[in-house]
């Protein structure tokens, strides 16, 4: 059941601290504990298995293919603009495998990752990554959807899908 049917079947019960944890902090549990992305990775066994994971996806070398001329098999596509920023550095601080261990931990956490597409003269020149919660879909169709931003500092911003990578995990729905 959603917040928002919690609090309407048992709005006598539910006070706006209450409400406010529902939306923005976590899900209070049985024991009266907040269960959310910061005190989830306190749990060894749920750090742990982030970490395998996280490592595991960020291990492989990750590489750019397209068909050989005769079109018998793969090789890498070294001449492609994007080949060094996927494999190399896909920004000016993070190595690929930290970019793509911080990508993994942020699916499997919250089941989303976005990133800016930071483009200079049309060009893709880095991926920066948003952080966990800063990100909402506001448009809810499959053809383009667009995105809310909240910085640091409370100001918000739309960006256009072409404008965002989104990585998700799994959907009942298709639409994440």
């Amino acid at each position: 059941m959603g917040f928002l049917a919690r609090y309407v079947a048992d709005h006598k019960s539910m006070n706006s601290l209450d409400l406010f944890r529902e939306i923005y902090g976590g899900r209070q549990t049985a024991t009266g504990k907040t269960v959310n992305v910061a005190t989830a990775i306190e749990v060894s066994v749920v750090f742990a298995c982030n970490r395998v994971i996280g490592n595991g996806v960020a291990q492989v070398p990750l590489k750019l293919m397209r068909e050989s001329a005769d079109g018998k098999k793969k090789v890498p596509a070294k001449d492609h603009p994007l080949y060094n920023l996927m494999a190399r550095r896909p920004n000016r601080w993070q190595t690929s495998f930290q970019y793509r261990q911080m990508v993994s931990w942020q699916v499997e956490l919250t089941g989303d990752h976005y990133s800016y597409i930071n483009r200079v003269f049309g060009k893709v020149k880095e991926l920066l990554p948003f952080p966990s919660g800063s990100v909402r879909r506001i448009q809810d169709n499959f053809d383009d959807p667009e995105f809310e931003v909240t910085a640091p500092n409370g100001s918000r911003r739309t960006l256009k899908s072409s404008e965002v990578l989104h990585l998700h995990g799994p959907s009942l729905d298709g639409k994440c």
